[in-house]
This record gives structure tokens, C-alpha cells and sequence, in this order.
């Protein structure tokens, strides 16, 4: 991969190209899907700003406590940098200021989030990709065919024996950041294409996709070459990721079960 790309005379860190990129596709798209929920222009603008600033705020809080070793070198935990992010943080920071906005401005939180399920998953893919490019949030070694051996670039060495020391630039790993961007991808147009054969109620979208994401991130996780306390690691966030699944599907199934008729209710039990 490639740390910086080159652009004329310029040299632009792939991952912060890719993630500003993320972060502008995703307001594209989800501009218009908030436009679609009743919220005004104006509203809509504002609320992409702020979701925005509680994705990054979020992201940096939960990594910050997830994995507080990532902060006692030159970045801290105020940096401005784009790393030392958490994905679930940042969905959590975005997710609250959405649902807290959608209250004051009688935008139903269910139809605000189901507007975001796009914009989120694509963003994701896109930073994923400058994840690769950079060669950070890489796998453990592995002899598979699926390897990838990162290149020794100016700087890339020194970087990678920082985050992963027990790996060097010529043994090759699992490239996990395709692994997630792959399933990430894969998940929208399973779920809309469930949640619309179905014809299931608002904030089944969010919700199943949220199941689905985090199915992926358990798969993944084994293959992850995480610097994160052990209790991270093999407790924390297969918890939180087994929490999510039955959750989004539980709550799917029990708003469904409210808007059926009694006997419909009354059908199924007997079935």
C-alpha cells in the first residue's frame, strides 16, 4: 500500500485523504435522506455539522478509554489528529446527538437514523480503504493466500513496529481492513432488500445493518492485531458486539409484533 500519495508535488497521507473523503461522500448522501425525513435544509445542514463533530468527539473518547497505552506517546487524548479513533465510539457520539436533535425538532429519531444507515456504511468502506493504504488496523500473520505483506516505505517501518512490534514489513497478515469493508458492504443491500420484501417499520434499516456490522466485526475480530488490553480484546468487544446483534434483532422483532393486529397475534402463537 501506500502511506502517502503523491499528487503532483504534493504527498497527502492516504488515510486522511480517505477519511476526509468518507466524511464528505457520507454528508452527500446523507443530506438528502434527512431532506426526505421532513427535516429542513437548514435543520439537516446543522445536524450534519454537529453529528460530524460528535462522531470525532465520540471516537476519541472511547479509544481513549478502550485503549489509554495509544496516549502516552506524542498523541493525546486533545490532539487534533485524525487517529486514535474508535468506530463504535464515533457511531454512539453521532447516534446520540441525532436522536436528542430528531426530539427538538420532531423528527422521528427511528426515520433520522434509517437516513444515516447509507451514508454510515459507505463512510466506513471509504476510510477502510485509506486504513489499507496506510497499512494501519491490520491483521495477525498469517501463511493463508489472503495475506498481504505491507511495503517498507520511508517512515512505514518505524510506524508499524510502533502499533504492531511483534510483526515486521515482510511477513504477511491478514489485510482486515478489506475483510470489514467487504462485509460492510455486502450488508446494504442484504438488509434494505430484507427490510423492503418484508415491509418493515422505520428504524429496521439502522438496526439490522447495526446487527449485521457487528457480525462482521466478530468475525474479524480473531484475525485483528489489536495493541488493546487483553480485557479489550476477548472480553469487551465480543460482549458489546453480541450485545448489538440480539439487540438490533430483538427490537426489530418486538416493533413488528406491536404494529400486527390481535389476531394476527393470536395467529401466531397458535402457529
Amino acid at each position: 500500500m501506500y502511506p502517502l500519495l503523491e499528487i503532483g508535488v504534493w504527498q497527502i497521507p492516504a488515510y486522511n485523504f480517505c477519511a476526509l473523503l468518507a466524511a464528505m461522500i457520507g454528508c452527500a448522501l446523507a443530506l438528502p435522506a434527512l431532506l426526505r425525513t421532513g427535516l429542513g435544509r437548514g435543520r439537516a445542514i446543522a445536524l450534519l455539522m454537529i453529528m460530524t463533530a460528535a462522531f470525532l468527539i465520540g471516537a476519541r473518547l472511547w479509544n481513549t478509554a478502550a485503549n489509554p497505552g495509544n496516549f502516552q506517546g506524542e498523541l493525546k487524548w486533545y490532539s487534533l489528529r485524525l487517529a486514535g479513533l474508535s468506530f463504535y465510539g464515533g457511531v454512539l457520539g453521532t447516534g446520540a446527538a441525532l436522536v436528542i436533535a430528531a426530539r427538538q425538532w420532531g423528527l422521528s429519531p427511528w426515520a433520522g437514523l434509517d437516513a444515516m444507515t447509507v451514508p454510515g456504511g459507505v463512510a466506513f468502506c471509504l476510510a477502510r480503504v485509506g486504513c489499507f493504504l496506510n497499512g494501519c488496523c491490520a491483521g495477525r500473520a498469517t501463511s493463508s493466500p489472503l495475506g498481504v505483506v505491507f511495503p517498507s516505505k520511508a517512515g512505514y517501518q518505524q510506524a508499524l513496529s510502533e502499533w504492531l512490534p511483534f510483526l515486521s514489513a515482510s511477513r504477511a497478515v491478514h489485510p482486515t481492513q478489506l475483510y470489514e469493508l467487504t462485509g460492510a458492504a455486502l450488508g446494504l443491500p442484504l438488509v434494505f432488500w430484507l427490510v423492503k420484501r418484508l415491509r418493515l417499520r422505520q428504524g429496521a434499516s439502522f438496526l439490522l445493518y447495526a446487527a449485521w456490522f457487528s457480525a462482521v466485526r466478530l468475525a474479524v475480530l480473531p484475525l485483528r492485531a489489536l495493541a488493546y488490553p487483553a480485557i479489550i480484546k476477548t472480553v469487551v468487544y465480543p460482549l458489546l458486539y453480541v450485545i448489538v446483534i440480539l439487540l438490533g434483532i430483538a427490537i426489530v422483532l418486538r416493533r413488528e409484533r406491536a404494529r400486527l393486529t390481535p389476531s394476527e397475534t393470536k395467529r401466531i402463537k397458535e402457529d
